[in-house]
């Protein structure tokens, strides 16, 4: 996904979510709804950062 930020844009993508049914239901607001369990894959961070301009490493 291409993003910009104050004129400087970078590339980044979206982890996968996984959503799993648990069998439970709630309420929220005076409505049911059923529950889920998610799951995030964890990303890959670069080891060169840049902040300012200036590169560092982790």
């Amino acid at each position: 996904m291409q993003l910009t930020y104050r004129g400087q844009s970078y590339e980044t993508s979206a982890p996968d979510i996984d959503g799993t049914p648990t069998g439970e239901t709630a309420t929220f607001m005076g409505r049911p709804y059923a529950r889920k369990q998610f799951t995030v894959a964890q990303r890959q961070q670069p080891a060169e950062l840049t902040y300012r301009g200036v590169r560092y490493a982790r």
